[in-house]
């Protein structure tokens, strides 16, 4: 996720959080399809991860999508910590979950100096190798899905701007990386953000920045393309979303077909909507019932892949930080509403 309210769209969101969101009442469970949920667990103690597994298998959920996050695995070179993703593998075998890794993220020493873990690395081939040695501990122990990179078609994640051309390089590199250990594993682009192309370049929308990856030959090296399309303040199919909105993924696949690839799914690795006080924050009804109509929804589309809920607890308790109230959990691991849905 975005982690901030783009300036330029703030206001439309503000008064469009202001707009009634028409939602079922009761909330209808989401059934039986198959579930992905995103878990952020860094620094929480094996009994509470233990219970947040327990709540997702009583939600049906069948993936997992967590950071591999190579700025902490990695933090001196050649040292590796892989504490985290040792106990979330072990978590979801246990329970017949598949993981998604996303690999991302730079350690201080692999970057160019005054930069943040959000840039890339200096020299691909050292992210390849972290992407290889993760690969060769994990591959042998049932993940062979791998997403490269977080949303690197906005600034946020990618600095000090997006560019297609670098990032291509770096998932040639990983993918390589990852195939020599694993050739059978799944390589995922970077999940890409919704909203449009901003002037400055600070952020690039799905379809142009798909379309450069396109141009440079780096979306053929994928087995799939992953989007994060957030329609909050609204429902998923309801009009006048920003641009790279849930009701908008027709066109990613529209261009994904012109270039051969319609065969190719789309997997939406994060989809939710922050309850809470915060701009464009939702209710808990509207929340739930969001969840709902996206998984009704991807079940109509055949080109769609696993659709991931972002995510499953709450990072805070501060109820006006829009970015601590995406969780179907409370942070006390209470559900909210789009919880019980998922548990029904």
């Amino acid at each position: 996720m975005t982690h901030r309210i783009r300036g330029w769209g703030l206001l439309l969101l503000l008064l469009f959080s202001l707009l009634p969101l028409s939602c079922a009442s009761p909330v209808r469970a989401v059934g039986t399809a198959d579930i992905g949920m995103s878990v952020r667990m860094g620094g929480t103690d094996p009994a509470t991860v233990a219970r947040q597994f327990d709540l997702m298998a009583q939600m049906k959920v069948k993936w997992v999508r967590t950071d591999f996050d190579w700025s902490w695995i990695e933090q001196n070179r050649g040292q590796f910590d892989w504490g985290y993703p040792d106990l979330i593998v072990k978590e979801a075998s246990a329970r017949g979950m598949k993981v998604l890794a996303l690999l991302t993220y730079t350690p201080a020493w692999a970057r160019e100096p005054n930069t943040t873990s959000h840039a890339p690395p200096a020299d691909a081939a050292q992210f390849a190798a972290f992407a290889a040695a993760a690969a060769e501990r994990y591959a042998r122990r049932g993940v062979r899905h791998w997403e490269i990179w977080n949303e690197p078609n906005a600034r946020e994640f990618w600095e000090p701007k997006p560019d297609a051309d670098r990032y291509g390089e770096l998932f040639g590199a990983a993918a390589a990386a990852v195939r020599k250990v694993d050739p059978d594993a799944t390589l995922l682009t970077g999940g890409l953000t919704r909203g449009g192309d901003a002037p400055d370049g600070s952020l690039v929308s799905q379809t142009t920045y798909l379309e450069r990856l396109y141009g440079n030959g780096t979306a053929q090296q994928a087995d799939a393309v992953a989007v994060h399309p957030y329609s909050f303040p609204f429902l998923p199919m309801q009009p006048n979303q920003e641009i790279g909105g849930f009701r908008g993924l027709p066109e990613v696949h529209d261009l994904m077909s012109r270039h051969g690839d319609g065969d190719k799914k789309i997997w939406i690795t994060e989809f939710g909507a922050p309850t809470g006080t915060g701009p464009a924050a939702v209710s808990e009804d509207a929340q739930a019932e969001a969840i709902v109509q996206a998984r009704e929804q991807v079940q109509g589309w055949s080109w769609a892949g696993p659709l991931f809920y972002f995510e499953l607890r709450d990072g805070g308790d501060d109820r006006g930080d829009l970015h601590q109230n995406f969780g179907v959990l409370h942070r006390d691991l209470r559900p909210k509403l789009s919880g019980e849905a998922l548990l029904d």
